[in-house]
């Protein structure tokens, strides 16, 4: 361990703060619009710091990626080229799209290769963004700086008086951690020892904000780290969106943690303040105990990194004149979020922990780490599911599920605070035992081939097997297979029941196998039965079976029939 402990200490030492004096103008990404949109991933080099040229990962340029605007219902083809010499995945994050269009790291793109995912866009206006997904080399490339935003446009969002020009009066900022070697300036592969923060690539940045109601389209793209976000004023600002959409109302802040992966769109009032110069700040030292980026937790354990725990300025705002027709005030009322039913859900447990317990780089989920080649659950189209989820680990762990959008229906027992109760699809289980219920449905796709994946976003815990699959079976299959051919027929009744089932058959087999499963796809009952006939009665009374939809597989001599049933 000595040895270790020497090379940490010494790569502390050597790290040192990086913030340029001459202030540069923060870049916004060019937009890219249409039904084809083609991205090409390449290695190339950027400009951080003056004199110096770091090596980098681009979409479509040097450091991050174009911002891609589709509006709900349009169909697009996003054709990506991968350029670099290593295979690559691109992940659309938060958007609402099939597990073969999802970029995750089962359709790896291979140096050279397109790939080219066609689909409907389903989603909310909201700010979602891409990135690669490979296994074990997603902090890396994204490190390098391979994301990009997406902006996606609705007409419930366009009829509301919200600033909405691009690059005007609606700004995306990308909000990163990163570290910087000492000599060289380039980017250090770990993301324990972070020493310097950019927004859209710029270190010490500012931007001319006009002095009218600005929107701010704010991404967590860091691999490790919270921004705990803040004006050097105190000033209150609205949030009016979360990752997946619009709140049914502002929510007034002057504090706003964020976690990897996370967006928040927000709304600050410049009005008569031309000529003004203001400071978007982060405070560190006001995150809770143990959170990457603040105060060390009550072991001391947690703080790593020069800036931890450390309040500074991110972006300095210079106040400007407003621009023609200007937005100064905004809707009380946005859209209206109903909060997916928990009516017959189905419910999932999920712990998160340190491996050993006291693991700072080392997690598992329910006790075990990825594995690309095992599914780690079943559920089926159409089914309402409940996670529960629960972080007996020491660190906190910002939870990432793809293709669908959940609400968050408790934190550590209490109902989440307003601007987190519309859609989501990133959310942080508090360390030492904190936990989260959130509530999904999955209505719209499925494949029996290829999973989801749900994550820590935290890069470097995902890479190292903190991450697990699910498949999304179609209706009424429940991970059970089908028939190719009908050789018997099964009657079940009452159907739904109370208390028990009459299952009829038309075999003359004797011996029995009945197998049933939940919604989710868990089995709860395997049990052999010896009959003198096809008819059997399966008792489900209270105390066996709750209420909800359940799948019944039943085996006669090798050859099987599923049926649907419905206990009340």
């Amino acid at each position: 361990m000595l040895p270790k402990l020497k090379t940490s200490i010494a790569l502390i030492l050597s790290l040192t703060v990086f913030n340029s004096k001459a202030q540069m103008f923060i870049t916004i990404p060019d937009t890219v619009v249409g039904n084809n949109i083609n991205l090409i991933i390449s290695d190339s080099s950027k400009q951080f710091y003056p004199g110096f040229s770091t090596a980098t990962i681009g979409y479509n340029g040097s450091y991050l990626g174009p911002t891609i605007i589709l509006n709900k219902g349009q169909n697009v083809t996003l054709n990506v080229t991968n350029m670099l010499n290593d295979t690559t995945t691109t992940h659309w994050h938060g958007l609402h799209v099939a597990p073969m269009n999802d970029g995750s790291p089962h359709t790896p793109i291979l140096s050279g290769n397109v790939w080219s995912p066609s689909f409907n866009v389903l989603d909310n206006a909201a700010t979602y963004w891409y990135h690669p997904h490979l296994h074990g080399k997603t902090m890396e490339q994204v490190l390098m700086g391979a994301s990009g935003l997406i902006i996606v446009r609705d007409s419930l969002e366009a009829n509301l008086n919200l600033p909405r020009k691009y690059g005007v009066d609606d700004f995306p900022l990308v909000l990163q951690w990163k570290t910087f070697d000492s000599s060289s300036k380039q980017i250090v592969m770990s993301d324990e020892l972070d020493n310097a923060t950019l927004v859209n690539g710029v270190l010490n940045g500012q931007l001319n904000v006009p002095a009218q109601k600005v929107r701010f389209r704010v991404l967590n793209g860091s691999s490790h780290r919270y921004f705990n976000l803040a004006m050097n004023d105190n000033r209150t600002f609205q949030v009016i969106g979360g990752d997946e959409g619009l709140l049914n109302a502002p929510v007034s802040l002057n504090r706003l943690i964020i976690s990897p992966g996370e967006r928040y769109e927000i709304v600050m009032d410049f009005n008569g303040q031309v000529g003004n110069t203001y400071f978007l700040k982060q405070l560190g030292t006001q995150l809770p105990a143990g959170y990457p980026g603040g105060p060390p937790d009550a072991m001391g354990m947690g703080t790593l990194g020069i800036l931890d725990n450390t309040d500074f300025n991110l972006l300095q705002f210079n106040v400007v004149s407003t621009t023609v027709n200007p937005i100064t005030s905004i809707p009380s009322s946005l859209i209206n979020n109903i909060v997916t039913s928990t009516s017959g859900a189905g419910t999932r447990t999920f712990n998160l922990q340190g491996a050993p317990m006291m693991s700072m780089t080392n997690f598992t989920i329910n006790g075990v780490q990825y594995d690309h080649n095992i599914v780690n659950f079943y559920t089926m189209q159409d089914s309402t599911m409940i996670w529960n989820l629960t972080n007996q680990s020491m660190m906190p762990h910002p939870w990432h599920i793809h293709g669908n959008y959940f609400y968050i229906t408790s934190i550590n027992g209490n109902t989440p605070p307003a601007y987190m109760q519309g859609r989501k699809d990133v959310v942080t289980v508090s360390p030492q035992g904190g936990s989260v219920q959130l509530v999904m449905k999955y209505a719209d796709f499925n494949d029996p081939s290829m999973p989801y994946m749900y994550h820590c976003h935290i890069n470097s815990h995902e890479d190292n097997g903190m991450m697990g699959q699910f498949i999304v079976n179609p209706k009424n299959t429940a991970g059970l297979g089908s028939n190719s051919e009908r050789e018997f027929e099964l009657l079940t009744y009452p159907n739904p029941t109370t208390d028990s089932w009459l299952i009829k058959g038309n075999s003359t087999e004797k011996h029995v196998k009945i197998q049933l499963y939940n919604e989710l796809g868990e089995m709860v009952l395997d049990k052999l039965i010896q009959t003198s006939s096809t008819n059997f009665e399966m008792n489900i009374s209270a105390s066996i079976l709750h209420s909800g939809v359940y799948y019944l597989n039943v085996i006669f001599n090798d050859r099987k029939e599923i049926v649907k049933l419905i206990k009340r």
